[in-house]
């Protein structure tokens, strides 16, 4: 008889944006790094229209416009539109070459998990310029993976727009907002996995 046990995973993309995945007693970080950023650029003419002076200056974006950013993108009461933002975790058995290509569809293609393999949040928390998917629990015996799937990696995807239950693969909603490479978790009979994905755009109080 197999010993029912729980697996933790969580997952969080901070300002310079890399993925970490936390499986007990391990850690793996994706040292890829991405850059997001804006700037103004002031360019004065003289009376000839010339170019005398051009700068380019880096922006400080402010606690409020942090979190009107998540509070559009995250699936968390606060728009109209929310039930189609992204709130949605899915899981692969496919181990992924992270890239910036990848979409949904590409996500979904080499996943032979043929159970409802997402899972939704549909009041994804957003606290101090953070948004936090989950925890959500995904279990074997059929309902989210078949007994022995192995889940190889993690999608963050856009939520369902006409009910809030599991749903088979990600392009099914539409949008692949991440996605994170993850360490083998083979799931058994009477076996979860929980999983939480933060993003945090949070910037220095000083």
């Amino acid at each position: 008889m197999l010993k029912s046990a729980s697996y933790k995973i969580s997952a969080a993309i901070f300002f310079t944006i890399f993925g970490t995945m936390i499986i007990p007693l391990e850690f793996e970080q994706n040292e890829t790094e991405q850059k997001f950023y804006g700037y103004a650029t002031i360019v004065k003419l003289d009376e000839k229209g010339n170019n005398i002076f051009t700068q380019q200056i880096h922006n400080r974006l402010v606690d409020t416009g942090e979190t009107f950013l998540l509070q559009q993108t995250f699936q968390d009461t606060n728009t109209a539109s929310d039930n189609t933002q992204i709130g949605a975790i899915c899981v692969s058995d496919e181990a992924i070459t992270i890239a910036e290509t990848i979409t949904a569809a590409t996500f979904d293609s080499g996943n032979s998990i043929t159970e409802s393999n997402c899972k939704e949040d549909t009041t994804v928390t957003i606290s101090s310029q953070t948004a936090q998917v989950g925890s959500l629990t995904f279990s074997a015996g059929s309902t989210n993976v078949a007994d022995g799937d192995t889940i190889r990696a993690i999608g963050i995807c856009q939520n369902d727009a006409t009910d809030d239950g599991d749903f088979n693969n990600c392009a099914t909603e539409g949008v692949l907002f991440s996605v994170v490479d993850t360490s083998d978790v083979t799931l058994n009979s009477g076996e979860t996995v929980q999983i939480t994905y933060t993003f945090d755009i949070s910037s220095s109080g000083t």
